[in-house]
């Protein structure tokens, strides 16, 4: 019988595998042991040039994203700003508008009104007397009466007297929360009615179809316009059916000195 010979190549090529490996360990062992700096030389260019690379690139990415977001922030702001200052300017133009008009009007009937105004120094305001109410130094002996209108920097109507005394009144403002005035909106004057929230804030809600804008004007009923209020906010419904006008009075009851008080 003839056999065939088994092939011993593959332990051979394990065997000089495992001698190779052996060598090659033992080559870098003396090579670190007699030249301990040797393989840090070598390996330093190359890791540096890799941290180096990656930390690029991150700090590019992370650059372009802070340029990015600034970007936005800025025009965001300068949308911000130029809104508020259209707000500010219709404002102007409506005071103007109005001033102009009453001028006519007390021109032409001969009802100025500022003689049978009164002026009064607040005496107390709150936190001192309760809220939304002033206290002056004027009363029925000056001619005041319960009823009279309040009025503070010229024109703009802040309440009415609630109590006279002799020599002191009790005012009681039109933003005293749950209050309820009738108001005209903007410049096609939209009768509602607002209702007050506290400190010079009012509330007024109206069909969203009816156009009403940021800085509009409010005023009251009256052969004299009177300032009210300024529109500082508009805001529509989920169904957008109704809106909601926040508005608040140009002047700022905490900082006040005086008030004029219209005699009837």
């Amino acid at each position: 019988m003839t056999y065939l010979r088994r092939s011993n190549r593959g332990p051979k090529r394990a065997r000089g595998a495992a001698i190779a490996a052996i060598v090659a360990l033992a080559l870098v062992f003396s090579v670190n042991y007699f030249f301990p700096r040797a393989f840090p030389s070598l390996l330093y260019p190359v890791s540096s040039l890799f941290w180096k690379s990656e930390s690029g690139i991150v700090g590019w990415f992370v650059y372009m994203g802070k340029i990015a977001q600034s970007k936005y922030s800025l025009v965001k702001e300068n949308r911000r700003l130029s809104d508020e200052i259209a707000a500010r300017d219709r404002s102007i133009l409506a005071l103007d508008a109005l001033q102009s008009e009453n001028e006519s009007l007390k021109t032409a009937l001969g009802r100025t009104g500022k003689e049978n105004h009164v002026l009064g120094v607040i005496l107390s305001r709150p936190p001192v007397a309760p809220y939304d109410t002033l206290v002056v130094d004027a009363g029925t002996g000056d001619g005041v009466k319960a009823g009279d209108k309040v009025y503070a920097e010229g024109d703009v109507l802040i309440g009415d007297v609630t109590e006279a005394f002799g020599g002191q009144s009790k005012i009681s403002l039109f933003s005293t929360p749950g209050r309820i005035t009738s108001v005209l909106v903007g410049t096609s004057t939209i009768a509602a009615e607002a209702t007050g929230r506290g400190g010079g804030n009012f509330i007024v809600k109206l069909p969203a179809k009816i156009s009403v804008v940021k800085g509009a004007v409010i005023t009251v009923p009256s052969i004299r316009s009177h300032v009210f209020g300024v529109v500082d906010a508009v805001i529509v419904d989920s169904t957008g059916s109704l809106q909601t006008i926040l508005f608040k009075s140009p002047v700022n009851i905490s900082q006040l000195r005086f008030v004029e008080i219209g005699r009837k």
